[in-house]
């Protein structure tokens, strides 16, 4: 795991800008090759120092770390790991979520069911003027279902839970990508929570057959959610595995 910036520079997480530039300045001095020629140690930490000035030097730079680190908090620096809701997703890699808040295209952890898809906010380049902005959208989520020859054949409902990211309940996403600190969501606009409802299977249904569920995917801190999409899987038993 990366050395956290602040500590490395000495300063704490809420030092002013000036303050961040002050320490830097003192410790690259301090520890710069052409005054400790031959210290492996000391050429190392200038190093660090470095780049630890580049992750919060800047006003842009410091938000978009910030940024990241609130949502590390938020998931617990591990992603999704397993479902306590008994379908649908595996373990996810938090760097896929984190690069859909920054703008990143998300893709699916190996092994798992399910793929973040497109991430918050849509592209993050700048848009020719004669051409309509992309609206924000939340990530659509891919899931397996699994279902019997009889279900497919005769058509089903199923009760089908996924977890996905909904928009926070206090600050109903004001906070996202500004520096205002919201309890519940860390600052991210977003909050896992628990869905749970319930699949039509269409009669004479086929393995691989694609269901969308409009809206039911992650939701976007100030924008329109994503969707579900759940390709239907005739399971092991009736002898046709996924």
């Amino acid at each position: 795991m990366a050395e956290d910036p602040y500590r490395v520079l000495g300063v704490s997480s809420d030092a002013t800008d000036a303050e961040i530039k002050r320490a830097y300045r003192k410790l690259a001095r301090q520890h710069h090759p052409d005054r400790n020629p031959g210290d492996a140690a000391a050429e190392e930490r200038f190093k660090a120092i470095q780049a630890s000035y580049e992750a919060v030097g800047t006003a842009e730079a410091r938000r978009e770390h910030d940024q990241r680190r609130r949502m590390e908090d938020m998931f617990g620096g591990g992603g999704f790991q397993g479902n306590p809701f008994g379908g649908g997703f595996g373990g996810v890699d938090l760097g896929d979520i984190i690069s859909q808040f920054m703008g990143g295209r998300g893709t699916a952890a190996p092994g798992s069911n399910f793929n973040f898809g497109q991430g918050f906010g849509g592209r993050q380049t700048q848009q020719p003027s004669s051409e309509p902005a992309e609206p924000s959208r939340g990530a659509d989520i891919e899931a397996g279902l699994d279902i019997s020859l009889e279900q497919a054949l005769g058509g089903t409902e199923i009760r089908f839970s996924h977890r996905r990211l909904k928009r926070c309940g206090k600050c109903k996403g004001s906070s996202f990508g500004t520096s205002k600190r919201c309890a519940p969501c860390n600052g991210t606009g977003v909050e896992t929570k628990g869905s749970t409802l319930t699949v039509k299977v269409p009669p004479k249904a086929s393995h691989g057959q694609l269901l969308r569920l409009k809206k039911m995917g992650h939701e976007h801190p100030q924008g329109e959610p994503g969707d579900l999409l759940i390709t239907l899987r005739l399971d092991a038993e009736e002898g046709r595995r996924w």
